[in-house]
């Protein structure tokens, strides 16, 4: 497994599970799955509704918690110190957990500003071990830093070979701000499987098309979030 050093020195996996869309019934499943067949890093949000699925499996996975990176978001459109607080809470109850590895704002909606203030306060208290961000742009990122004490060490968007992002790639630079790609293989759309340079790349490489889509990322420097709930495939991902 590859790490990226973070810009507060904290390793994060280059390669994580993303569990958007996946029951709370079935999460604690999914992400044993993964953690067994060499994933670290798992992704939830609170609006993904199944945090206590992920919080389950961290319990029940049999690796010590201090080798999981664990990423959950606050999605509220909070304008207080005391509504993000209690959003907060809400997720940490859900997870179970003692600490999270990594806590981002899902949406610039709300009062970002103020999100971002108390977070660092909690930063600072070691509830989490790392904050971002997630969606922020450059009309939205500037809320968050340009009087932050502590700069988003990631900021997690849509980022795929059909959607490179590299503007946000050289926005980030001066921040030292790690771009996170969700939705790393277009959702497996526009015909990215079936893609003849990826499908080209990966007959001469032996490997598919899914697996150069996701290097191409990781040789780039971007984090990602593939999401499967397959067994099979989570190796195909974490061996990209």
């Amino acid at each position: 497994m590859e790490y990226k050093t973070l810009n507060n020195g904290l390793k994060m996996p280059m390669v994580g599970l993303g569990v958007y869309n996946i029951s709370d019934g079935e999460t604690q499943r999914v992400v044993e799955n993964a953690v067994s067949v060499g994933y670290r890093s798992i992704d939830t949000a609170a609006m993904y509704y199944n945090e206590k699925g992920v919080g389950d499996a961290v319990r029940a996975c049999g690796v010590p918690r201090e080798e999981l990176f664990i990423t959950t978001k606050i999605c509220d459109s909070c304008y207080t110190k005391e509504e993000t607080l209690r959003t907060v809470d809400h997720s940490m109850k859900r997870l179970g957990l003692d600490y999270v590895d990594l806590m981002l704002i899902h949406w610039p909606v709300g009062n970002p500003t103020v999100m971002w203030h108390t977070l660092e306060e909690l930063y600072e208290q070691g509830v989490f071990k790392a904050i971002g961000v997630s969606n922020f742009y450059p009309n939205t990122f500037p809320k968050i830093v340009n009087d932050a004490k502590v700069k988003p060490v990631v900021n997690q968007c849509e980022t795929h070979v059909l959607y490179q992002q590299r503007k946000m790639l050289e926005y980030l630079k001066p921040y030292n701000t790690a771009l996170e790609a969700w939705s790393p293989l277009a959702e497996g759309k526009h015909g990215i499987f079936r893609n003849k340079t990826l499908t080209n790349i990966g007959e001469k490489y032996g490997k598919t098309s899914a697996q150069v889509a996701l290097k191409f990322l990781i040789q780039n420097g971007i984090v990602i979030i593939p999401k499967t709930t397959h067994k099979e495939r989570m190796i195909e991902k974490v061996q990209s």
